[in-house]
């Protein structure tokens, strides 16, 4: 609530289409998502499961309880940043994660805008790292609290005083940085994949801050209609339309 009050005090941007359509439709998937994940609790029955049968590499090696919590929040941010890649690489998988993207403004809503399909590769891909590293459940459920507030804050639409937006992107992604993630142009959304740190980003060559506003959402997917609940669901289904021409700078 108190995030949401500051894009309508602090906002970076002017919103450039009416909530009326969008929050519904991300409001709506985000419950469906978190009641789908929350019954599915594959990454920490993954965690349980594999600390009761010792299932991976830390549990074959000596690591203090609280390195391994450290180790896991790292590790997983890692897979998450990996992922997102990939979503981005794989044509199939771009047709869900598009959903995502399609997103034709901004906002805290814009954090909950993930198709189901999406959700459960997620469910999916972090059971198997988790396994295969013999993660904690405690650095698990770590993990995904801090990446959910983060992912909220991400895309929320405040302004920050750009000392502090210039001092945080060293190391956590802010507000600014995953904009440029969600540009329209090409070249600018394929940057900035990171979770909640933005060192991989670095690492991975995958880096870009400008100060500059972005034109966010997909230019194939402006029309109104592609905002709703059924047409969002339908989108990784749906042949992408010619794009719509952007306004003239």
């Amino acid at each position: 609530m108190g995030l949401g009050a500051l894009e309508f005090l602090v906002p970076r941007r002017v919103p450039t289409q009416g909530r009326g359509l969008r929050w519904p439709t991300n409001l709506t998937l985000g419950t469906f998502n978190i009641l789908l994940t929350t019954v599915a609790l594959a990454p920490v029955g993954a965690a349980a499961a594999a600390e009761h049968f010792r299932w991976g590499l830390l549990h074959h090696v000596s690591v203090p309880g609280v390195l391994a919590i450290a180790i896991a929040v790292v590790a997983l941010d890692v897979v998450s940043y990996l992922q997102h890649r990939v979503l981005h690489r794989i044509a199939w998988l771009w047709r869900v994660h598009r959903v995502h993207h399609a997103d034709v403004d901004l906002d805290t809503t814009t954090a909950l805008r993930f198709h189901p399909i999406e959700a459960l590769i997620g469910q999916v891909t972090f059971g198997t790292g988790i396994v295969v590293l013999g993660l904690p459940p405690e650095g698990v459920v770590l993990y995904f609290w801090l990446s959910a507030v983060d992912t909220i804050v991400s895309h929320t639409n405040i302004r920050l005083p750009a000392r502090i937006e210039r001092a945080a992107q060293w190391l956590f992604v802010t507000p600014a940085l995953h904009a440029i993630h969600h540009s329209a142009v090409l070249d600018e959304s394929n940057r900035n994949f990171a979770s909640i740190f933005s060192v991989w980003d670095r690492l991975g060559g995958s880096y870009l801050a400008q100060p500059q506003p972005v034109r966010t959402g997909l230019e194939e997917f402006r029309q109104p209609r592609y905002l709703t609940l059924p047409w969002t669901l339908a989108l990784p289904f749906c042949t992408a339309p010619p794009p719509e021409r952007s306004p003239a700078p």
